[in-house]
């Protein structure tokens, strides 16, 4: 037990004998250390790119002065451009100067030990022919331009409709090549007096100014609100259902050409708008075509002109189209659509419209417009031979006689395809010099012609050539008992052809 005692009263003291030793040591590995660097840079020492580290102040300034004897700088410029500045052709002088002896001095204000590396940008004792530098980069293909480097102008960030996206998006600036002249020469001056044997100007973190930079960049606040903008205005679609599975729409693609954005909000050109809608209207519109018509000789003649056929109220879809172009759409809906263009998103983005008539015809036929009455069931009014031929089922029914408007002047019966008004038991023709009540009216046009009774004629004298002297104002006039037939077999909207 007396042993283990001694020992334990030993341990305290051992202890103490290497806690010694060891600070010792460390005194000892600190005074060598900082004795060492007394003369000498630090370690990690770097100044322009150049390790120096445990070299001595003279030993350093020898090997930098001897390194830039033959001077010469690298210059390298975006788009693989490059230059070489040649120290003796702007008489160049390189001497380390004060700063680098008081960059010395100053390091060893702080200890050797305790620090990790250093590095200095320093300029040198230099000199070189200013003008003669200037004359030289003002004359390279960097400022200038050559056949194989071209000098490219920054260009701006801009919105642009994405045919591949379907959609507007910011179109990336562009940055270029072309150099600041003045910041570019500053650059190069102040390099040479740091003796820096290569410097990259697309290095934007060493030379930010060098370069012309775009006005506007893709992540400007100005310019995602417009695009934003946009995209509120363009992302949609509007449909009209024009039947026949076929269907008339405003697509992005269509509404892109109408907007503009200024002073913050979007401006529709109306005129483009309009000029749309119109041609739109006309694709569409059947009346006044020239339509083949089988005659009552079974051969095809040709008529043109006239009110029948398809014609959809213009001013109507004007502004149908001008409220669907701002009316508001479901945000989430133009998300979707943006994120993926599919049918189904597009559906919820579509804004559907009836389409509004002034006049209609018996049928559609896209692949012939023309081709928009009952073929089967129509009248037939010959002016050359003085006769009217009723068709039912292609075939002719009823046939009889007429006389039609006098061949002069505000008096002659309109040619072209009109179609059946009105019927009325009990009708007034009137005129400037006349008030006639007739009976079995069946109106062919709104400015007065139709088929009606004309007692005062001489049917029993009937010849093809009687209307040439006893032609109406321009009305169909019949024989009493042929109007009341022909009152009874047409129909209302059935197509009359006057030849």
């Amino acid at each position: 037990m007396a042993k283990n005692s001694n020992e334990k009263s030993r341990f305290p003291l051992v202890l103490g004998i290497i806690i010694s030793i060891t600070i010792l040591g460390v005194l000892a590995t600190y005074l060598i250390y900082s004795i060492h660097y007394s003369k000498r840079w630090y370690r990690n020492t770097v100044i322009n790119g150049i390790d120096v580290s445990g070299q001595t102040l003279l030993s350093s300034k020898e090997m930098l002065i001897d390194a830039n004897r033959d001077y010469a700088m690298h210059i390298v410029a975006r788009n693989d451009g490059s230059i070489e500045i040649d120290g003796d052709s702007i008489g160049y002088t390189f001497d380390t100067g004060e700063n680098f002896e008081q960059t010395f001095q100053k390091q060893h204000e702080k200890s050797a030990v305790f620090r990790s590396s250093d590095e200095y940008n320093l300029e040198y004792d230099v000199s070189f022919d200013a003008s003669k530098l200037e004359e030289q980069l003002k004359s390279s293909e960097l400022l200038k331009g050559s056949d194989n480097y071209k000098i490219k102008k920054p260009v701006s960030a801009y919105v642009d409709f994405s045919k591949e996206d379907k959609q507007f998006v910011c179109v990336p600036e562009e940055i270029g090549n072309k150099l600041n002249k003045k910041k570019f020469i500053e650059a190069v001056e102040e390099s040479l007096r740091q003796a820096m044997r290569e410097i990259d100007l697309s290095d934007e973190s060493a030379f930010p100014e060098v370069y012309e930079k775009p006005e506007v960049t893709s992540s400007d606040e100005a310019l995602i609100q417009e695009r934003d903008a946009y995209n509120e205005a363009a992302l949609r679609y509007v449909s009209w259902n024009m039947e026949e599975g076929v269907t008339e729409q405003i697509t992005p693609q269509k509404i892109i050409k109408w907007i503009t954005y200024k002073d913050g909000k979007i401006v529709y050109d109306e005129e483009k708008v309009a000029a749309w809608v119109e041609s739109f209207c006309l694709k569409y519109k059947t009346v006044g075509k020239t339509r083949s018509v089988k005659c009552h000789t079974g051969e095809k003649i040709k008529v043109a002109g006239g009110d029948y056929g398809w014609q959809m109220d213009y001013q109507n879809t004007v502004e149908q189209a001008k409220k669907a172009l701002k009316e508001k759409i479901d945000s989430e809906a133009v998300k979707k659509y943006m994120e993926d263009p599919s049918a189904k998103n597009k559906k919820a983005i579509t804004i559907k419209k009836k389409v509004k008539y002034l006049n209609t015809a018996f049928q559609r036929d896209y692949e012939n417009f023309a081709v928009d009455w009952d073929t089967d069931n129509y009248t037939e009014v010959s002016i050359a031979d003085q006769m009217v031929y009723v068709f039912r089922k292609g075939k002719i029914a009823f046939q009889c006689r007429c006389i039609t408007g006098r061949p002069v002047p505000g008096r002659e019966t309109p040619r072209g395809t009109y179609f059946i008004k009105e019927h009325r038991e009990a009708y007034t023709l009137t005129g400037a010099d006349y008030s006639t009540p007739v009976v079995n009216w069946v109106r062919i046009t709104w400015t007065g012609t139709g088929f009606h009774p004309a007692t005062w004629q001489p049917w029993g004298s009937w010849s093809k050539e009687l209307y040439k002297t006893r032609g109406s104002h321009g009305c169909v006039n019949l024989a009493p008992a042929d109007a009341a037939t022909i009152y009874k077999m047409t129909s209302y909207r059935e197509a009359v052809f006057i030849h």
